[in-house]
């Protein structure tokens, strides 16, 4: 067993042990139950929350169980897959609601301004023209919007606060079973990886990654222009908005276009080596997990979330339901964005194996040599 695949375990029970723990707290009756909220999960919907929360905890435990049996190497390879369908089908199935989708999306809008920020004091330090038309001004928009609309950021920040203290089992289930499912998604691709099945599925997908990625980043757009036109004159949805609501569907629209710009450097050259306005990395190979990771998480609470919104959409008018496909299309983003993520680190994986064949001494040959 490769280094990678036992860190990935430890990882995956580990979260699974978490997760465990959170579920076992709710029946003792410690803290509020997150899947006692309308719309937590499917299973809560049916059968009500406590028999949700006992499959969590079977399920979770169960996680463990297989993991620690993994790692003791009494469970192969097929043991694993089967487990981490198990996760996958459980956690996210069964036991999933919309949360992780607007979990994930208001945390990435959390950290849009800090991050635009960032980009400002980098593009003022490493771009002599871009210093002048695009740092400076944009710095200097954002410090005297701020101070004209200090009160609407006030505004913004109560109402966050106020909801991160109201919905903290939920966020904390949320992000406990994404991170879960991500890990155990890992533990099975690495189980497969190696048969002749999976050899073929990626050579399919590494032929269609350009196009699969650029489907991929067409997920956010929709979202993106419908929240940014919040910040428009005119009254939307039918009725007005105030600043602080018209401020805060600009910030999620960002995190929107960021997922996009993100999603299409899968496919570009800063997606393998660090930009020169990068502090400490310009030039530097980018990790296969830097891009990976969070790709994998997203694209895991997309997939998450792909039933429970057709669900909600189901329920209601024709015309409401085909507007919110089309508006979260997490029917087809989740799937694209999995794969663009595996056709990335295929890429990485054959590009840095070429580099070792061809700096291999023994595989090189001589100068001079002819090689057949």
């Amino acid at each position: 067993m490769s280094h990678l695949t036992r860190a990935t375990l430890v990882g995956a029970t580990v979260a699974s042990g978490a997760t465990a723990l959170l579920g076992l707290a709710w029946l003792l009756g410690l803290g509020p139950n997150a899947y006692a909220v309308t719309g937590a999960a499917l299973l809560a919907q049916l059968a009500g929350p406590d028999v949700a929360t006992v499959v969590h905890v079977v399920t979770t435990l169960t996680g463990v169980a297989a993991g620690i049996a993994a790692l003791a190497g009494a469970l192969g390879a097929r043991g694993r897959a089967a487990t981490a369908v198990l996760q996958l089908v459980v956690l996210g199935l069964v036991l999933q609601g919309t949360g992780p989708l607007s979990t994930m999306g208001y945390l990435v809008a959390m950290a849009m301004p800090a991050a635009v920020v960032v980009l400002l004091v980098q593009v003022v330090r490493r771009y002599r023209v871009a210093r002048w038309t695009i740092g400076v001004p944009g710095l200097a928009l954002l410090l005297v919007g701020g101070f004209v609309a200090r009160d609407a950021l006030a505004g913004i920040v109560r109402m966050l606060g106020a909801g991160l203290a109201e919905h903290r089992a939920g966020l904390l289930l949320s992000l406990l079973v994404l991170v879960t499912g991500t890990l155990w998604a890992a533990v099975g691709v690495q189980a497969l990886a190696g048969t002749s099945a999976a050899a073929r599925a990626t050579g399919w997908v590494l032929r269609h990654r350009t196009a699969l990625t650029v489907v991929a980043a067409t997920g956010p757009l929709p979202y993106a222009l419908v929240r940014l036109t919040w910040f428009t004159p005119w009254p939307q949805l039918g009725f007005d908005l105030d600043l602080s609501t018209r401020i805060w569907g600009l910030t999620l629209s960002s995190g929107a276009w960021l997922g996009a710009i993100l999603t299409l450097g899968l496919i570009r050259p800063w997606g393998e080596v660090f930009p020169r306005w990068m502090p400490g990395l310009a030039g530097r190979r980018v990790p296969v997990a830097a891009a990976a990771v969070p790709g994998g998480l997203i694209a895991v609470t997309l997939i998450f979330s792909i039933v429970p919104m057709l669900v909600l959409f189901g329920s209601q008018t024709p015309t409401q339901a085909v507007v919110g496909a089309l508006v979260f299309p997490c029917w087809y983003w989740g799937p694209a964005l999995a794969l663009a993520v595996w056709g990335y680190v295929a890429h990485r994986v054959r590009a840095e194996r070429a580099v070792g064949r061809t700096q291999d001494p023994a595989l090189a040959g001589a100068p001079g040599e002819r090689r057949g």
